[in-house]
């Protein structure tokens, strides 16, 4: 629209930049009806996003009923797509980490909270304080009029409280997208209910301790897409008709056996996606909840440590997947872990099909705390962003496969591509890299992406890979 943008890094309410914006999209909505004799063309999307401003609330609140109004007024049909995020930041608080053995330093306990803490603490509104939540006081409250909409097709919301009438009329939606939305108890559950033709969940963060089981009824249109991201409350969830289910995905815990409950087999099931967020998990995915997934075709896997802990003591149930032709791996990879090789074959084993194998190494945190200005700054300088890198080449190093290690059919006969991601070239990931790479004849494509230091080192890495190869013809690609 031809405005600036700014990057508010705290929020002020004296700041004029964030009613500029409101005042921005208001016009170009209003200039459509201008300077034509005609009639404007019919409304498809309105998409409206306060990343860098930060919904404040007063007037805004006004402004943004009006958008909402004026798109339902002039929309296209029964196609009419809303996108509504007003409140920017992580959806989820909770950071990878390792599990730290006990010779390990241990966290300072937080200091026990005291009566001064309790009397510093704000009344609760009577409300509250009896168990019934309530909208922020710069929280948006959506209109009961957006619930009643027949030609809404997509809803896309962030950060809102919502305000449902007693009845919802959404014969048309078909996607639907929450994130960080609260509302009264039941409000989550209602909406998903009052939808018929619901083809396309996403629940991100939602509840706030009111979602803690989630029922998904059978409608004209068969759920196709669902996917549940740091829900961390969410217990239970049911989907009546699972039968043309084809994508899932799951942020949060290491789910219960009880946690997925789906009526029908998932005949139709391609995508699998687990991020098992937080702490390292210290048992494997049940392999019941994983069982139901089996069919798919594409699985993606992040934790903490990568592999999912599989081959560090855990119970070992990683089910078969006889048509799984691409695997994503993403976790961190501690240079002392001689147990990723076994936890990635063991992977390979139940995979006879597979086709592609991606690993993405997370980052360590890193242990000086100041190294983390580095990347905070914008301006960062380059030689102090290298001075912190975790890029390494140790040539002196013995990159001894563990004995006992079979080689899986797959990766004999089967893996074609290699993806290896912000590879640091630490001890173990060089001796996965080294039995992959030097156990796999039939690839033809290998592409690795290095963490970010100085070249002399990744030339090392890239030049010690290439020799590892044991498809001298493969396409390689180093970033």
């Amino acid at each position: 629209m031809g405005y600036q943008w700014f990057k508010i890094r705290e929020q002020d309410p004296d700041d004029v930049r964030a009613p500029l914006f409101v005042t921005g999209v208001a016009a170009a909505l209003l200039g459509r009806d201008r300077g034509a004799a005609a009639a404007p063309a019919p409304l498809r999307a309105l998409r409206v996003a306060f990343d860098e401003y930060g919904f404040l609330g007063g007037d805004a609140r006004k402004a943004v009923d009006s958008w909402l109004s004026y798109a339902a007024h002039h929309a296209a049909g029964d196609d009419l797509e809303i996108d509504l995020r007003l409140h920017c930041g992580p959806v989820c608080e909770r950071k990878y980490a390792l599990v730290v053995d006990s010779g390990g330093e241990d966290q300072p306990p937080e200091p026990p909270a005291t009566d001064d803490d309790h009397d510093m603490e704000p009344p609760l509104p009577p409300a509250a304080a009896a168990g019934e939540p309530n909208p922020g006081p710069t929280e948006y409250i959506t209109p009961k009029s957006l619930f009643s909409c027949d030609a809404l097709r997509i809803l896309r919301l962030g950060g809102c409280w919502l305000d449902l009438p007693s009845a919802i009329a959404l014969p048309s939606l078909a996607t639907l997208h929450l994130a960080r939305v609260t509302g009264r108890n039941g409000a989550v559950q209602r909406l998903v209910t009052a939808c018929p033709r619901l083809a396309d969940l996403t629940l991100e963060a939602c509840g706030g301790g009111n979602l803690t089981e989630l029922s998904v009824p059978g409608g004209t249109a068969r759920l196709r897409r669902l996917a549940l991201r740091c829900c961390h409350d969410l217990a239970a969830v049911a989907v009546a008709d699972s039968s043309e289910l084809r994508a899932f995905e799951y942020r949060g815990a290491v789910p219960e056996p009880t946690f997925l409950t789906m009526q029908h087999p998932l005949p139709k099931i391609k995508l699998c996606t687990l991020d098992f967020c937080g702490e390292e998990p210290t048992t494997s995915p049940e392999q019941g909840f994983l069982q139901m997934f089996a069919g798919v075709e594409r699985l993606h896997l992040t934790s903490a440590r990568l592999g999912c802990g599989i081959g560090r003591g855990a119970v070992f149930s990683f089910p078969a997947f006889p048509a799984l032709r691409n695997l994503e791996l993403t976790g961190m990879l501690p240079g002392d872990d001689t147990a990723a090789i076994a936890a990635v074959t063991r992977m390979l084993e139940r995979t006879p099909r597979l086709e592609t194998l991606s690993l993405f190494f997370l980052p360590e945190p890193h242990p000086v705390a100041s190294a983390t200005e580095f990347y905070a700054n914008d301006r960062a300088d380059e030689e102090a962003i290298h001075a912190a890198h975790k890029l390494r080449h140790d040539r002196h190093a013995t990159l001894a496969v563990p004995g006992g290690v079979d080689i899986p059919a797959c990766l004999r006969e089967r893996i074609r591509e290699m993806n290896l991601v912000h590879y640091q070239g630490a001890m173990a990931q060089r001796m996965l890299a080294r039995f992959l790479l030097g156990n796999a004849p039939v690839v033809t494509e290998v592409c690795c992406e290095f963490a970010r230091g100085p070249l002399p080192i990744q030339t090392k890495l890239m030049e010690e890979m290439k020799g590892w190869v044991m498809n001298k013809s493969a396409n390689m690609m180093f970033l």
